[in-house]
């Protein structure tokens, strides 16, 4: 009899200890879901094992090391197994460690950052990018007989401690002869990343001379010559040199911006752009072409050339509200932050897209923190425009919207323009076809027409500005005008 007693009392304090790991485990936001009646229970329940003794330590089980994976894994990997991986946290975790773990896989919007802080951050560098799909890559320069065949580099950049692996391998599909925009090399990535930060991040002459003011001997001179002659040992012996000077140049705090830090040149932003770009979109890019053809979602790029026209045209600013309908991958979104430093946002309806325009952003923000550049707020959405709560917000507030409707149906077009009556006045709309026609004149018959309201300048654009074409073409820019509108009314006496 006392042993059965024994065996029952153990049985029952298992179970106490396993319905304690139970209570623990369910999280505050579940249990506040539950009926009043079953959250009583569950109170009376943690109050009853709380006085228990603690349950034996669980086992490390392998999720606790896959946690450890670098940061720059995590922009890459697919979303939902890094928000499966941050929700199995193991339970003996603490709340907090594991709400944040959860924050950091989700798509969170970017806030404007400042580019203070020298702590160094985790980003996709070069390596990884290449890694992805590296069986389709070769060595780039040729070695001699006893040179380490060195695949990997460290270049510093402007942040305190801040460093980037970057791969000395190339597409095996590589044409030395074209070097087509479409393919990611590493080497010249390189290049234009030291000529960047020569050239706009250090704000010293010897510095800038020594880089690429010498065209003899410069350091960027030594690259492009080993480049050109697949000489792998001068090559790295070149990017050690530029190193060395970067943190001889750190110690005397010559690092900053040589330019006006509320616009950053149009080369240095579209330089950071493509980075990102060849980083968390360029390995996958293939999941963009699942559309639809010949519908509203047909997906088309803005290349930057032409967003920096339309930068100057709209005359966007730091103190610009800036909105992209249909922003795709969020390219233009990025760049107008960058570029301007004004509020830029945008809303994508497709899942692809628009889970890589969040990735972007998130690898942007963490680019710009390592070159100690301030940029804009950056806020994407996944949504139709056309229904979306957040775009009914801005709208009000934009100062320019960009709609690239170049493949939109008349109805769809209709539809945007029955949302323009929100816009204030004075919003500029750019698109790449008219929403009203530059003869357009009031009349009686279309006072409530939202054609009424605008006024429409054309411009054209030459090769090579978009995707999905090589050829030129024109762009429109509308303004929300209801000044012919009013006067229209005030001579007729309706006013």
């Amino acid at each position: 009899r006392p042993q059965h007693d024994d065996r029952k009392r153990r049985r029952r304090l298992e179970e106490h200890r396993d319905e304690r790991h139970t209570l623990k485990k369910l999280p505050t936001s579940e249990s506040s879901r539950l009926s009043p009646r079953n959250s009583d229970l569950v109170n009376a329940n943690r109050e009853r094992v709380g006085s228990l003794p603690p349950s034996p330590r669980p086992r490390k089980s392998p999720v606790r090391a896959e946690r450890k994976k670098p940061a720059s894994s995590v922009a890459v990997s697919s979303l939902g197994q890094e928000i499966e991986r941050c929700a199995s946290v193991p339970v003996q975790a603490s709340n907090v460690r594991r709400q944040k773990a959860l924050v950091s896989a989700m798509p969170s919007p970017v806030d404007d950052r400042e580019a203070g802080s020298d702590e160094p951050v985790a980003v996709v560098s070069s390596v990884d990018a290449v890694r992805q799909s590296e069986s389709q890559y070769e060595d780039y320069f040729r070695w001699q007989d006893g040179e380490d065949r060195l695949q990997t580099i460290e270049l510093h950049l402007p942040a305190s401690g801040a460093t980037e692996s970057y791969s000395l391998l190339m597409p095996k599909s590589f044409d030395r002869e074209s070097e087509s925009r479409d393919e990611y090399l590493p080497v010249n990535d390189l290049i234009s990343t030291v000529r960047a930060i020569a050239l706009y991040l250090v704000d010293s002459s010897d510095f800038r001379h020594k880089v690429c003011g010498d065209k003899e001997n410069g350091i960027l001179r030594q690259l492009e010559r080993a480049r050109n002659r697949l000489n792998g040992r001068d090559f790295v012996g070149a990017v050690h040199e530029f190193n060395r000077l970067l943190d001889l140049e750190r110690v005397s705090s010559n690092i900053g911006p040589v330019f006006d830090k509320s616009h950053i040149p149009s080369d240095l932003a579209i330089h950071i752009v493509e980075q990102t770009y060849n980083r968390v979109v360029a390995p996958t890019v293939n999941m963009l072409r699942q559309y639809k053809a010949f519908s509203n979602n047909v997906y088309g790029e803005i290349l930057p050339t032409l967003v920096s026209e339309f930068i100057e045209r709209a005359g966007i600013s730091h103190d610009t509200t800036f909105i992209d309908l249909g922003c795709g991958i969020g390219n233009v979104v990025l760049q107008v932050a960058a570029q301007t430093g004004c509020f830029s946002c945008g809303i994508e309806i497709m899942k692809v897209p628009a889970r890589f325009a969040r990735r972007q952003a998130q690898e942007f923000e963490q680019r710009m923190r390592l070159y100690k550049l301030n940029h804009g707020a950056v806020q994407v959405w996944q949504g139709d425009f056309c229904e979306s709560t957040d775009v009914q917000r801005m709208l009000p507030r934009a100062d320019v919207v960009l709609v690239n409707n170049y493949a939109f149906d008349s109805a769809l077009n209709q539809t945007l323009l029955q949302m323009f009556l929100d816009l204030k006045e004075g919003t500029k709309i750019i698109s790449l076809k008219p929403f009203v026609t530059p003869d357009h004149k009031i009349s009686a018959r279309n006072i409530y027409s939202p054609e009424s309201i605008l006024t429409v300048r054309r411009y054209q654009y030459w090769s090579q500005c978009v995707s999905w074409t090589d050829s030129g073409g024109e762009y429109f820019v509308q303004t929300v005008d209801r000044s012919r509108l009013n006067e229209f009314l005030a001579q007729r006496g309706m006013l």
